[in-house]
């Protein structure tokens, strides 16, 4: 956490309204973006963090689906929206020598909220906050259902980037990227696999235990 600061972005929401204008500015510690058109990104997660105000207007301009600009070292500034139906969780950050909290907030993108266990199992695309190869494979997993060992994620992680299916997306604090494929197109791969020896099955498989997967909560 040394100097974590210095790796910290800005999230600047600015609102005109009818006798005023909201210009609000929150610190960014992770987001994940997707290049859209004309030099603007779409948001699939932000976490940020400031006054009680500030992040209850942050809040409010995510659920009207409103515009962001972020900036961030290594990261150009960029307008950005978390599109509809977006998620908020919130929360607080006790500081020592502060009277009171620091205000946290997380929102997320309809796109990523779906990644959960069943979430939208007809998507043809998943968006991940780690490009890790064990992590990719056991999120796919959990999401669409898939029959997986660990011992299978590399020959997974080969097979994305041969059939080019997976994109890097923008990140900061974490790697994240973006897997396009169907429930039946990697059920698809597994069976061939295993019909060719590509990979296989223990006869003496027993509870699977997925080790630890992701950096993005350590970063």
């Amino acid at each position: 956490m040394k100097n974590a600061h210095l790796r910290m972005g800005t999230l600047r929401l600015r609102h005109r309204m009818k006798d005023t204008t909201v210009d609000v500015r929150v610190r960014l510690d992770r987001f994940i973006g997707e290049p859209a058109r004309e030099q603007r990104v779409r948001a699939h997660l932000i976490s940020v963090f400031g006054g009680d105000a500030e992040v209850a207007a942050v809040a409010a301009a995510v659920s009207e689906g409103s515009w962001f600009t972020v900036s961030a070292p290594g990261l150009a500034a960029s307008e950005t929206t978390l599109g509809e139906e977006a998620q908020c969780f919130k929360g607080s950050i006790s500081v020592p020598g502060r009277k009171r909290p620091v205000r946290h907030l997380v929102a997320i993108s309809k796109d990523l909220a779906e990644t959960r266990r069943g979430g939208n199992p007809g998507a043809r695309r998943t968006v991940l906050c780690d490009d890790g190869a064990l992590f990719v494979l056991y999120r796919l997993g959990v999401r669409f259902g898939l029959p997986v060992l660990p011992e299978w994620s590399d020959w997974f992680a080969e097979e994305l980037a041969r059939r080019r299916v997976s994109v890097p997306l923008i990140g900061l604090g974490c790697r994240p990227m973006l897997v396009r494929g169907t429930k039946k197109r990697f059920l698809g791969w597994i069976g061939h696999a295993l019909k060719h020896g590509r990979i296989e099955i223990p006869d003496d498989v027993g509870a699977i235990r997925w080790p630890r997967q992701t950096t993005f909560l350590n970063s």
